[in-house]
């Protein structure tokens, strides 16, 4: 970037992701950038504030007062800082109080209004994108787009939030592969009262066939034109490859009917999860099926790979299980996730978890395409449900112990596979 320029310039110059885009300019204020990109539209105010919106006019993300904020599908807003603890720079995430994410939406809204009476004022001068790079917006678009925005009152939220409600059953684990998918649920709740990583527990529950394709009209509904922003979905929830292969393909068959845009399925890739490897569970044949209809990635939790660490989570699957699931899901052609904790077992069992963890996922058959994911136990377990006994590792020895795991798994990198340290603040929604 030119030191002259600030990132509302520089977009305007160089935003390739944003097909239509212009700038507008008051004098002695920083250049405003507009921009549309695939389902989203965006506003910068020179370096910040910055804020991002669906094409329905609903702030997602914004970068003010040098913190992020996240507005959720759910409702809730979250701030997001970064933050030095010694030698690393970690990220801390709080949900805001009801009143404190009213006066963010609020402060948003006020920004389309502004831009509006700046806009009718008349007295800033419009830059378009240079060299025929991006179509400009126009100014009649704009202000429709400001004005979707600035309907979004009080009012309107709560109406989304009440719709929101009725069409999700509340969200048990969200895979860290898929944080931006469309999120369709099969089944809902946690099978035999156990989550993954001993998480909340939930009211099991299972859709039928029927039953799930309405489910999938009120998402979509729902979404409206959020949707264009993602290609997948994931089908959850934990116990979903579990079920009858019928109904896990007629569940893959809805998707492909119900999402649709102008040429054809809106969904190329849909994403499962499963973390009990027993009998029943799809079979090679079933894979196979449904890799035919999308489904392309299934995560597969993994607390541990020794047993007895395995067993104070309420997992008694064996090694065996994972393995001939895992090789049938290759065999289909299905790329894998696997997600172990870092953390598990605690100081008692610290150097058998990571030793038998190595072994069991280095016996895996990943290839490229394949990641495995290193999750912070302390992040996922609802202390209600937690393992008994055993003494938690301190924060030395849980970096220690990422560490150790790490490094365990990095002949895996020779087969293309990534091992990457993921934290549960990064999910965005």
């Amino acid at each position: 970037m030119n030191p002259q320029q600030n990132e509302a310039a520089c977009l305007l110059e160089k935003g390739a992701l944003y097909t239509r885009r212009e700038g507008h300019q008051w004098e002695g204020r920083d250049l405003v950038f507009a921009g549309f990109k695939q389902g989203a539209f965006s506003l910068y105010f020179g370096d910040a504030p910055i804020y991002h919106f669906d094409l329905e006019g609903r702030w997602q993300r914004a970068y003010l007062r040098d913190r992020h904020f996240i507005r959720r599908l759910d409702g809730a807003v979250h701030e997001v800082d970064r933050v030095r603890e010694g030698a690393n720079l970690v990220m801390r995430r709080r949900a805001l109080e009801p009143a404190d994410a009213r006066r963010v939406d609020e402060e948003i809204r006020a920004v389309a209004d502004a831009l509006l009476a700046d806009l009718s004022a008349g007295r800033g001068r419009r830059l378009d994108p240079p060299d025929d790079k991006a179509r400009p917006i126009g100014e009649a678009e704009l202000r429709d787009f400001l004005g979707r925005i600035a309907a979004w009152d009080a009012r309107a939220w709560a109406d989304f939030e009440a719709r929101y409600r009725r069409t999700y059953r509340p969200l048990a684990f969200l895979p860290p592969d898929c944080p931006n998918a469309v999120v369709l649920q099969a089944t809902v709740g946690d099978r035999d009262g156990r989550a993954f990583a001993a998480g909340t527990v939930r009211e099991h529950g299972v859709r039928s066939p029927d039953e799930f394709e309405a489910h999938v009209r009120e998402v979509s509904g729902l979404l409206g034109r959020r949707l264009a922003q993602t290609r997948s979905a994931y089908l959850a929830g934990a116990d979903l490859l579990r079920l009858r292969e019928a109904d896990v393909l007629a569940y893959l068959d809805l998707i492909g009917r119900g999402l649709r845009d102008e040429d054809g399925p809106a969904i190329d890739d849909v994403h499962a999860f499963l973390d009990d490897f027993q009998e029943p569970v799809i079979d090679l044949d079933g894979l196979r099926a449904a890799y035919d209809r999308r489904l392309t990635r299934i995560g597969l939790g993994v607390e541990s790979g020794a047993p007895e660490v395995r067993r104070a989570y309420g997992k008694d699957w064996y090694d065996a299980d994972l393995q001939a699931f895992a090789a049938d899901a290759k065999a289909a052609g299905i790329e894998l996730s696997v997600l172990a904790l870092v953390g598990a077992g605690g100081r008692a069992r610290r150097s058998e978890h990571v030793e038998r963890t190595r072994r069991l996922i280095e016996s895996l058959l990943l290839t490229r395409g394949d990641l495995v994911f290193l999750m912070d136990e302390r992040e996922l377990t609802d202390p209600a449900h937690a393992p008994k006994g055993g003494e938690p590792l301190d924060e030395a020895e849980w970096r220690e112990q990422l560490e150790l795991l790490r490094q365990g798994l990095s002949s895996l990198r020779e087969r293309g596979v990534k091992v990457v340290p993921y934290s549960m603040v990064k999910q965005l929604s």
